[in-house]
């Protein structure tokens, strides 16, 4: 039981410290960069990836078009990203990290999802599964209300 105890606080406290790293790496970019840490990884993700739509970006980034249009608009008034119709549908616009938007995703650090995302696919799939079922469980043992991730 003690075992139990001693592990299951060892699960809580990485949990703990993977997300006060996230938050204290996100106002270091606040401070240095003047952007957020999301904002930082939506232009990173339009420097990689090229144009994408508003809901495009939204999915990524795991959040709400509601969300992302305003983070969106503050990019583009910081002159980093910039807006444009589609050339094959008008009605779609798409959201494109400008030039002064690349040169600061060059010299911006990468956060932890950002390098999560970088990192996990080089990993064996065997260890990929275990993560990945490690994650959903401890998702289960968290009861979480899913309505609060939409």
């Amino acid at each position: 039981m003690e075992e139990a105890n001693a592990l299951a606080q060892s699960i809580v406290r990485r949990l703990l410290m993977l997300f006060r790293y996230q938050h204290r790496f996100a106002h270091q970019v606040q401070r240095e960069w003047g952007v957020s840490g999301r904002q930082l990884s939506a232009l990173r993700y339009l420097v990689q990836d090229g144009p994408h739509s508003v809901s495009e970006i939204s999915r990524y980034l795991y959040i709400g078009d509601g969300t992302t249009s305003p983070m969106l608009e503050r990019l583009e008034n910081a002159g980093l990203v910039e807006r444009r119709r589609c050339s094959k549908d008008a009605r779609r616009v798409l959201v494109e990290a400008t030039e002064k938007g690349r040169r600061l995703i060059e010299e911006a650090p990468l956060g932890l999802f950002g390098q999560l995302r970088r990192s996990l696919p080089h990993l064996a799939p065997e260890e990929l599964l275990a993560l990945d079922r490690a994650l959903e469980r401890l998702m289960d043992i968290a009861q979480l209300d899913e309505s609060l991730l939409e």
